[in-house]
């Protein structure tokens, strides 16, 4: 993630707290940019700035003890372009904008060129973004143009690849923050489960469901969702956090038992499904991950001998837990 001499820092969504620091790193950076007036306050840019927090396209980067700003990133899905980035000169040189760019990139659409109005080669102060840009795979495309205040600049594009790019939040963040409320929510307004999804059981408070093939390849795994919607687990009232958690352990004795498993990990995600759930990973002396964490991404080769398998699998469990409610 980071590399030697890097900065760590925490990269989140800037919200209008934060855009007295990024109108002040707009004053900053302002002859760079060779804009005519201070940048950080200009009526076109800070509405551009608040645009841009109010659709989640804009990123800054945070010391993580001062919450200091070391930069800001502003970008757009429409366009699927970079369209503003700056760091402070005091944090430059310690990746902060590589992670500002990097994190700006997942947000975007690796199907169609990604692009970016930049400086010209042969401009000093604009020779680390283009630097950074070029590290990320972008080209130039044209040159000579000349940007809305008469400042030459240049177009470059990247062609990203969409491959290893999932469904969480790391990617489709307006849809995966949309879904965190109950009336937007696929599951508490019951929409189809999904055909690899088998449920178990559904009572008053959970539902229990099977995966087919499994993620991990483990045979037996499984998830537990609450049935009233639950985004941050800290944020559920303690009376429904006891009643969630009597399911899960009620879910993982029986599991426990039928799979013969010699533990069962307990994860609780929601980074993909915006409704909380805790999944459930029986583990085996002969599984694939000794003193490592589970790979969810491997599902291939099942780890049922057949289709068939798993439902007994499933029948197995469903008697198990009717015994033990």
């Amino acid at each position: 993630m980071y590399s030697r001499g890097d900065r760590i820092m925490l990269v989140r969504w800037a919200t209008s707290e934060d855009l007295p620091q990024w109108y002040a790193l707009a004053s900053e950076v302002s002859p760079v940019f060779r804009r005519p007036a201070d940048m950080g306050s200009d009526a076109e840019f800070t509405s551009y700035a608040m645009s841009k927090v109010g659709k989640y396209e804009a990123l800054v980067a945070l010391d993580y003890r001062s919450r200091g700003a070391l930069g800001f990133i502003g970008f757009s899905r429409t366009h699927n372009r970079i369209s503003w980035l700056a760091v402070s000169e005091s944090h430059r040189r310690r990746g902060v904008g590589q992670q500002l760019l990097k994190t700006a990139l997942r947000q975007l659409e690796h199907g169609r060129p990604v692009t970016v109005e930049t400086f010209p080669s042969g401009y000093q102060p604009g020779a680390p973004a283009r630097a950074l840009y070029l590290k990320f795979g972008f080209v130039e495309t044209e040159h000579d143009l000349v940007g809305p205040h008469g400042a030459a600049i240049c177009r470059m594009t990247a062609g990203l690849s969409s491959a290893g790019r999932g469904g969480s939040f790391h990617y489709r963040y307006p849809e995966f923050i949309e879904a965190s409320q109950p009336q937007s929510c696929p599951a508490c307004n019951q929409e189809l489960q999904p055909d690899d999804q088998t449920t178990i059981e559904e009572n008053d408070a959970v539902w229990i469901v099977g995966e087919y093939p499994g993620q991990g390849r483990l045979f037996g795994k499984i998830y537990v969702m609450p049935k009233k919607h639950a985004f941050h687990f800290e944020d559920m009232p303690a009376a429904e956090a006891t009643c969630f958690m009597r399911e899960v352990q009620r879910a993982g004795k029986a599991l426990r038992r039928v799979t013969g498993a010699e533990k069962i990990n307990y994860e609780m995600h929601s980074n993909t499904g915006a409704h909380l759930h805790i999944h459930l990973f029986p583990r085996y002396l002969n599984d694939d991950f000794p003193s490592a964490p589970i790979d969810y991404r491997l599902t291939t080769p099942a780890p049922y001998e057949s289709y068939e398998e798993y439902l007994w699998f499933i029948d197995e469990l469903r008697k198990e837990l009717n015994s033990n409610g």
